[in-house]
């Protein structure tokens, strides 16, 4: 595991070299999973310990007890839906075992064609991604994990499909319980659509009269997975066993860095106030970069009054939890999460995330 982690990780700096802005398929894989990591910024690779770290980083997964469960829904921008399932449960003294679904939703569509550009029929299109994920304790302070996906994109009668691997560490420090996450996302095939969308009838011999026309497929080029590389740091400067000792209120702070292979770097960080374990009150950043089109026609002058072309701005996000942890009356550990996420010109999202541990 720690050999194949390197090597991915040299391949993850390697490419983050390069510009490869919009060069990705299967992009629905980049939309943030779970209400507390979106609340936080995105900033959740060191500090995630529940069944969302099958999306986050899969060494995190050590960390659930005996058993988890978490559904998790997006209303994203346009009318789009994203929803997320994952499980993960105990395999053996050391080692889980974890299933995830990750599944997105376009809504039906008008279909337009050079011959009918007002539309004529509809078409849906959607994204599904399955992982079967396992990670291990080597000690009481070292975790890792990996993934084995499958992902599937589907627009019409046209399809794409690929395979991918996910692959995450974790370390707590003697600082503190100062822990470290590394994981890289997406490493994978590449996807290049095929259907019947693709067919055409084709005059081979133009020049020639009486002969039939040919059935042809038209070519599709190949689209690599948005792989990323991700370290972040996690620290509790305040509770039961911070340096600074409270035993009803707990205070984490993260930072992380995010090397996208078609985007530029994203910088990260978020705080989460535990109180009683009952609430939880979260808030994050996101330091990303603005890269505006050549025409800026359809873009409002206000919203980029203060940015000039290819700057990295902030956009922030924030939320709360609840558990029911400290009700006796409830047999299970149950948690529910919401965030709301700015994205700029395309407006605020939310997030609803339950997780039930038992």
């Amino acid at each position: 595991m720690k050999k194949l982690l390197f090597v991915l990780t040299t391949i993850a700096i390697l490419n983050g070299q390069f510009d490869n802005a919009s060069t990705s398929a299967a992009n629905f894989l980049k939309v943030e999973v779970g209400g507390q990591a979106a609340a936080m910024g995105g900033a959740f690779t060191a500090q995630v310990n529940d069944v969302s770290a099958l999306f986050w980083n899969p060494a995190g997964i050590t960390g659930i007890g005996k058993s988890e469960i978490m559904i998790s829904q997006t209303e994203w921008i346009a009318g789009i839906n994203h929803n997320y399932l994952a499980t993960a449960v105990q395999f053996g003294r050391q080692g889980y075992l974890g299933l995830s679904i990750n599944q997105m939703s376009y809504g039906e569509m008008t279909r337009t064609t050079e011959f009918s550009p007002e539309g004529e029929g509809t078409f849906t299109a959607n994204d599904l991604s399955l992982g079967l994920a396992y990670g291990t304790r080597i000690s009481d302070k070292f975790s890792t994990g990996i993934q084995f996906k499958i992902v599937r994109e589907t627009i019409s009668f046209s399809s794409a499909n690929a395979v991918a691997i996910d692959v995450g560490s974790q370390y707590t420090t003697s600082f503190s319980g100062l822990k470290i996450g590394m994981a890289i996302t997406n490493f994978g095939t590449k996807m290049s659509l095929t259907g019947t969308d693709q067919k055409v009838d084709i005059d081979a011999y133009e020049d020639l009269n009486g002969n039939p026309d040919v059935i042809a497929r038209l070519a599709t080029e190949q689209w690599t997975l948005p792989m990323t590389f991700k370290v972040g740091l996690s620290f509790s400067p305040i509770g039961p066993n911070a340096l600074v000792k409270q035993e009803k209120v707990r205070l984490t702070v993260n930072v992380e860095y995010s090397d996208p292979r078609d985007f530029n770097p994203i910088y990260m960080a978020g705080a989460e106030l535990k109180v009683m374990k009952l609430l939880y009150l979260r808030a994050g950043v996101k330091n990303t970069f603005l890269r505006y089109p050549d025409d800026l026609d359809d873009v409002s002058d206000k919203a980029l009054s203060d940015y000039e072309e290819g700057e990295y701005i902030n956009r922030f996000s924030m939320g709360f939890g609840l558990s029911s942890k400290n009700f006796p009356f409830i047999p299970y550990h149950l948690n529910l999460d919401y965030a709301y996420s700015d994205l700029g010109l395309l407006g605020w999202v939310p997030r609803l995330t339950l997780k039930l541990n038992f």
